[in-house]
Order: C-alpha cells, then sequence, then structure tokens
C-alpha cells in the first residue's frame, strides 16, 4: 500500500481537490439526472464501505496484533496502554478546544439555496445490514491475534502475508473511488447551495483546529527535548522529511521508512524505532484524535445539536480510542471507520456525515503529517522509557 501511494506522489491530494472543484464549476450546468446518478453512487459508495469495514478492521488488528506478538512480545505491555492514554488524551484535549470555539461554530448557520428547483434524490440506493460489528470485529481480532502468537512464526508470517494482501487490495480499489464518493456528496451539497458556504464558515474554526494540534505537537517535542530548543529542534528537523511525506501521500504509511529513520536518530536505543513505528503508525494518530472530534462539534454546532456533556462525550471518546485500533493509515481511512462511531454515540445525520467526511478529506493532508510529528514525539517518548527501564 505505502509503495502505490509512494509511486503517486501528491497526485491523490490532486484528486481529491478536484472531487470539490468539479462540483463548484459544473452542478448548475449539469441535468438532475447526472447529478442524481452521482449522489446514489456516492450514497451507495458510504453503504459499501461501512459494510466492508468489519473485515477490514479485523484483518489490521489481527495483523497488527500478531507483529506486537512475534516481534515485540516485551513491549506489548507497554505500546498499548501509551498508545490508549495518548489517543485519549489528545481526544480529551480536541473537546476542551471545540468548547472553547462552541460559539463559533454555533453562528455557523448554512442557508440553503438550491440552484434548481427539483430537489436531488438518488436514482438508486443500496442498504446493506453489517453480519458483525465494528466493535466485535475488533475484539475478534484482539483474540485471534493473542491466539496466533502461540504458532510458530512460519505459520504467524504467512497470516500476516495473506493479511497484507487482503488490506492491500482493499484500499486499492478504495482510493481511486473514494474521489466519485466525494463529488456526489459535493454535488448534493453544492445543488443545495451550501458547499461555498462551508468553505468560507467553516474554515476560520478549521485553521483554529491546524494550529491546536500542531502546537500540541511542538509543545510535546520541546518537553521531550528537556525544554532544550535547539535539541528539539534537532527532532523535529529528523522528522520533517517524513511528515513532508505525509503530506504530500495523505498517508502515514507512506512515510513508514522515513519515520523510522527519524526514529532511530532522535531515539539513544535505535533497536527501538523498528519496534516502536511499524506497530504504531495505524494505532497512534494524534491529528485524527485532535480533528475528527473537533471537526464533529463544530458540525453538531451548526446543526443546532449542541456540543454533548462531559459524561457523554467520554462515552465517544472511549469508542473512538477503541476504533482506533482498526484505522489504516491511507487516504480517508481515518474519517472511515469513524462514520459508525459518530453516528451511533453523537447522533450523526447521513448528511452530517456526508459533511464531517468532506471536511475530513479536506485537511487529510494536513492531518496526515499532523499523525506523523505525533507518533514521531512518541517514539521518542517511548525511548526515553524503555531506556529508563533497562537502567534500573
Amino acid at each position: 500500500m505505502g509503495a502505490f501511494v509512494r509511486a503517486k506522489p501528491f497526485i491523490i491530494p490532486l484528486a481529491f481537490l478536484c472531487s470539490f472543484i468539479f462540483p463548484l464549476v459544473f452542478c448548475s450546468v449539469l441535468p438532475i439526472g447526472v447529478k442524481s446518478f452521482f449522489y446514489s453512487v456516492s450514497l451507495s459508495t458510504k453503504e459499501c464501505l461501512i459494510f466492508s469495514l468489519p473485515i477490514i478492521i479485523f484483518s489490521l488488528v489481527l495483523c497488527s496484533a500478531i507483529r506486537l506478538g512475534v516481534n515485540a512480545i516485551k513491549y506489548i505491555l507497554i505500546i498499548v496502554p501509551m498508545v490508549c492514554c495518548s489517543n485519549f488524551l489528545n481526544t480529551m484535549l480536541s473537546y476542551g478546544v471545540s468548547l472553547v470555539t462552541a460559539n463559533a461554530g454555533q453562528d455557523i448557520q448554512l442557508v440553503r439555496n438550491a440552484v434548481g428547483l427539483e430537489q436531488l434524490s438518488p436514482v438508486f440506493e443500496i442498504s446493506l445490514k453489517n453480519f458483525i460489528s465494528n466493535d466485535e470485529a475488533l475484539l475478534s481480532g484482539v483474540i485471534f491475534g493473542l491466539i496466533a502468537c502461540f504458532l510458530s512464526e512460519t505459520v504467524t508470517q504467512k497470516i500476516i502475508r495473506f493479511l497484507e494482501i487482503v488490506t492491500k487490495y482493499y484500499f486499492k480499489i478504495l482510493i481511486p473511488i473514494m474521489p466519485f464518493f466525494i463529488i456526489g456528496t459535493a454535488l448534493k451539497l453544492q445543488h443545495d447551495g451550501i458547499l461555498v458556504q462551508i468553505f468560507e464558515r467553516y474554515l476560520p474554526i478549521l485553521l483554529i483546529f491546524v494550529a491546536s494540534a500542531y502546537c500540541l505537537v511542538l509543545l510535546l517535542y520541546f518537553v521531550l527535548a528537556g525544554f532544550s530548543l535547539s535539541k528539539a529542534v534537532m527532532y523535529l528537523k529528523n522528522v520533517f522529511p517524513a511528515a513532508i511525506t505525509a503530506f504530500g501521500s495523505m498517508s502515514s504509511a507512506s512515510a513508514l521508512p522515513l519515520s523510522i529513520k527519524a526514529a532511530e536518530e532522535n531515539s539513544e536505543q535505535k533497536s527501538n524505532a523498528s519496534v516502536i513505528i511499524p506497530a504504531t503508525v495505524n494505532i497512534h494518530l494524534v491529528g485524527d484524535c485532535f480533528f475528527i472530534p473537533m471537526i464533529a462539534m463544530a458540525v453538531m454546532a451548526s446543526f443546532n445539536m449542541g456540543i454533548p456533556n462531559v459524561s457523554d462525550y467520554i462515552v465517544f471518546a472511549v469508542h473512538f480510542v477503541l476504533a482506533k485500533f482498526a484505522v489504516a493509515a491511507v487516504p480517508g481511512g481515518g474519517i472511515l471507520v469513524m462514520l459508525p462511531i459518530l453516528q451511533q454515540y453523537l447522533g450523526f445525520s447521513p448528511e452530517m456525515l456526508a459533511l464531517v467526511t468532506a471536511l475530513y478529506v479536506l485537511f487529510d493532508p494536513l492531518i496526515t503529517a499532523c499523525n506523523v510529528g505525533g507518533n514521531g514525539a512518541f517514539a521518542i517518548l517511548f525511548d526515553k522509557i524503555t531506556c529508563l527501564k533497562l537502567s534500573r
């Protein structure tokens, strides 16, 4: 998957950008039937993606669990709690920022002003019922992964290769069709006359979110450097090539070799880099933990739903963190797994889900670069903890 993305630097973000430009330019001249067809394709694609997610979640979690068991069993009791704590804290911090910007979100009122008299409705719909929930798939992947740890290394490596083939071809199919999913959604929003409003009115809040997340990452490097500015700059300089690669490809996986190299340069025990970076590239995502809840809160405010109270948000945050173990570090992968979580625990409607997806994809390059930067800081923290344990 990484090779596929690396072979096309900046092509993917350009394709996603064109998915928004096309509706803005051509929505007014396209026949209602054509727009309805694209909208139907978008809805059907979303339905198929959500239906197939449990299989991919099971494959990704099982593969990660096997890797941890075979290659880093002595670290598993350190890595998993650290990842859970980090993701949960970042998710709660995003809630705090959302509370600060709640008034701005409430001021966003999307006024519908349809470009045509006809209501845009799908010409066909696909309805699929999941045979297993995402939570069940996640738990099953963990259980089977723990069982697989007791198998021979030859067997586990064959399982990993098979799972990698499954997920590779899944995302090889997914990435090319994602622009069509976005085009259909964007055409619906533009037909209703609110796509331009979204860009205009959400942009200031989203820029606040970007600044908040990146300030947090910079602060982490400064603290891990022992409050030494020069050392923090050195850390960031080493991580910068990986972050740029992630920005251009919208994939943390494509930046994996550079992330490992950066972690080696920033660590005292260089062998730690080959353990922590591959093990956490899919599951420790600072950018996602900040951006998805923030975008969700802004959308809820603009739809007059208000910000959820702390207890309700904690329930959402726990499931959000658990779902992070099933995210694939590929373009759009972060939001796809979260759509059922947003729907079930925050009461998102299909229209709200489409809006969150569109906003996430629009900012995915920045989110992915933040994920890589945050994971680089996490690798330094892991190295310091393991070195401390070894010195005792």
